[in-house]
């Protein structure tokens, strides 16, 4: 299997991860995107949270992507070389807790986005998201998020965080993200197509939430931290709201 993943290194085709000056209860939008490169719906969602980024960058506006590439399509033609099963059990977590309104009977699907852990729509429904967006950004951040620039001795990844806030029942996601990837697909439904993704997930973690700590991840094989950076949020045990976030570039 010849598959071509090439990171981008050219400044002005990374979508950056800023780190922007923290104001104290700033608006914060965490949309995490599910999603394979074995779903033929799913290159427009990934285009559209690709966009989303760029326009909240060039706005100022502390919108933080991710890419969850789930598992499931991997049995019809094209393994995903980002894909894990975590990701499809975060996703079926989501469908648990939005059991009680969905209208519909349907659990998981890609590609699926969910906005700040409390609201679910279709990845590419760009009317729903500029409809929900904006909205996300008018709500202060009840707990703000402070990430210093993480020491990558090896192939281990250290990295010091601060929270401020009530922390009761909240854990700290930790999400090492592949800032711009490309593959090209020899198989199943995309095959024959060059796709590309933005802040792809790689490796993901979640720890109670604390005052002060560290946080320790083994960068996966292939990885390349010049293109590399973390995206950290807190999160609700019990209502799953996504309550603030943070991001720092490796390099």
């Amino acid at each position: 299997m010849n598959i071509l993943l090439n990171f981008i290194l050219g400044a002005s085709l990374v979508l950056p991860t800023p780190k922007l000056p923290v104001k104290p209860h700033e608006p914060i939008a965490v949309i995490e995107l599910f999603t394979s490169q074995g779903c033929s719906s799913c290159p427009s969602a990934d285009r559209l949270l690709t966009e989303t980024i760029r326009t909240a960058h060039k706005q100022g506006q502390r919108v933080y992507g991710l890419s969850f590439h789930v598992d499931y399509w991997d049995r019809l033609g094209w393994r995903d070389p980002f894909s894990q099963h975590l990701f499809t059990e975060r996703q079926q977590q989501y469908s648990r807790q939005f059991a009680s309104s969905r209208a519909t009977d349907r659990s998981i699907y890609t590609p699926q986005a969910v906005l700040n852990g409390q609201q679910e729509f279709v990845g590419s429904n760009r009317a729903l998201l500029s409809q929900r967006l904006p909205a996300a950004l008018q709500k202060p951040a009840p707990v703000e998020v402070f990430l210093d620039t993480p020491a990558v001795p090896g192939q281990q990844l250290a990295l010091p965080y601060r929270l401020e806030g009530d922390l009761t029942d909240l854990v700290l996601n930790v999400a090492l993200v592949s800032k711009t990837t490309t593959t090209e697909v020899e198989r199943g439904e995309n095959a024959g197509r060059t796709l590309s993704h933005d802040n792809v997930v790689r490796v993901f973690q979640s720890v109670p939430a604390q005052k002060t700590g560290q946080v320790s991840l083994r960068l996966p094989a292939n990885y390349n931290p010049a293109t590399g950076a973390v995206i950290a949020y807190v999160q609700s045990r019990r209502t799953g709201a996504i309550l603030g976030a943070d991001a720092v570039d490796l390099r």
